[in-house]
C-alpha cells in the first residue's frame, strides 16, 4: 500500500506540474513577425522624415539595405530598437523620442520590402521583443 501511495503522489505531482506548464504556455501570445503588418504607412513617412533630419547627417539610406537587414534576421525588433537607442545618433545616443526610433526602424523595414499594415508599431520596448525580424529582404530604398 505504501508503494501505491508514493506512485499516486508522484503521478499527481507530474500531472500538476504538466498542467501548470501547459496553462502558462497557453497564456503566452504567439510571437509576431515584421511580415504581419506591424507598422503603418504613416509611421514609414514619419521615419523617412526623421532619417532625413537626423540620420542622413552620417548615413545614406542604402547603408541599410538587405545586407544590413539580413544581419538582424532572427533577432527581435526590440533588440534592434535597443541597439539604435544605445548607439544613435552617434554624437548623442538616446536623445530621440521612442516614437522617432520606432519610425526610423519601420522606414528601414519599408526600404527593404516589408509591407506596412493597419497596426502601428508600438514604442513599448517590451512589446517590440515579441516581434521577430525575418526576411527575405528586397531593396526598395530608391523608390521611397
Amino acid at each position: 500500500m505504501r508503494g501505491i501511495g508514493r506512485v499516486a503522489v508522484a503521478t499527481a505531482t507530474v500531472l500538476g506540474v504538466s498542467l501548470c506548464m501547459g496553462l502558462a504556455l497557453a497564456g503566452e501570445p504567439a510571437q509576431k513577425s515584421i511580415r504581419n503588418g506591424v507598422f503603418t504607412a504613416e509611421q514609414v513617412a514619419a521615419g523617412k522624415q526623421v532619417f532625413a533630419d537626423v540620420c542622413s547627417e552620417c548615413h545614406t539610406s542604402d547603408t541599410f539595405g538587405p545586407d544590413y537587414m539580413e544581419g538582424w534576421a532572427g533577432a527581435t525588433v526590440g533588440e534592434l530598437f535597443a541597439e539604435l537607442q544605445a548607439t544613435m545618433p552617434y554624437e548623442s545616443p538616446g536623445t530621440l523620442e521612442d516614437v522617432e526610433y520606432a519610425s526610423v526602424i519601420v522606414y528601414l523595414f519599408s526600404m527593404n520590402g516589408v509591407a506596412a499594415g493597419e497596426s502601428e508599431l508600438p514604442t513599448d520596448v517590451t512589446a517590440l521583443y515579441d516581434i521577430n525580424i525575418e526576411g527575405p529582404f528586397t531593396w526598395n530604398g530608391s523608390n521611397r
